[in-house]
């Protein structure tokens, strides 16, 4: 069975979740899940991806780098925060076109039944399978970026342009590893860590099926929220 067999059922938010209904939706998903699937080699792919692309963003960088290049990060956390929380609102909605019902069906029908405000912690490495992206999203991303690189390598400078592309991939990163704290089990040394806490909470409020279609689509930082009045305790 492929784990996309088994989230065409209607959205479980639109009746009341029980821990039985979550608990078969788990387990179904669970046997679904490829044999030779290992959470942690997924996890660290990605990282070890992102982490060569800031590195070779920063071999761009010609000495000596000014305050003002380094600053550049700011802006694109910045924006990444606000596109982040737009990305999370568009996935749930089906939208049009292959891609975006595949996003639908990841997140909204599989993501979001597998984990409950009640019951957001994985069992175990295996579960990471729902919570992390595929390994390639990060190229993805990376890509749709380069444009923007580009650009500003050509009317800014070498230095700001690298320093821009480091943080695209630094703060999808930072994505990455909040989401994955939102989703320990609540006794993880992480998951009690101030501010890595605090954002647990948010996302997992999210979770809640009264919330999840409006309210805390950020994971990095709950600025755009705070600023779209979205934000919910």
């Amino acid at each position: 069975m492929n784990p996309q067999d088994i989230t065409q059922a209607p959205l479980a938010a639109a009746a009341p979740v029980t821990v039985a209904a979550t608990e078969s939706f788990r387990a179904e998903f669970r046997q679904a899940v490829p044999a030779d699937y290992n959470g942690i080699r997924h996890g660290l792919t990605i990282l070890g991806i992102g982490l060569l692309g800031i590195a070779a963003a920063l071999a761009c960088l010609r000495a000596p780098v000014q305050a003002w290049e380094w600053a550049v990060a700011l802006p694109v956390v910045l924006i990444w925060n606000w596109l982040e929380w737009l990305g999370h609102r568009a996935l749930h909605t089906p939208g049009r076109g292959a891609l975006a019902r595949a996003l639908y069906t990841r997140h909204t029908l599989t993501h979001h039944r597998f984990f409950t405000r009640q019951a957001g912690a994985l069992r175990d490495s295996r579960d990471l399978k729902i919570v992390f992206f595929p390994w390639f999203a990060i190229l993805v991303l990376a890509a749709m970026a380069l444009p923007a690189v580009l650009l500003i390598g050509l009317l800014v400078s070498v230095n700001a342009a690298a320093v821009a592309f480091a943080a695209w991939v630094g703060i999808y990163l930072v994505f990455e590893f909040m989401h994955l704290c939102a989703h320990l089990p609540e006794g993880a040394w992480l998951a009690r860590v101030p501010g890595i806490a605090a954002m647990r909470r948010h996302h997992l409020a999210h979770h809640d099926p009264r919330l999840m279609m409006q309210a805390n689509m950020n994971f990095t930082l709950p600025l755009a929220d705070w600023l779209a009045g979205t934000r919910q305790p």
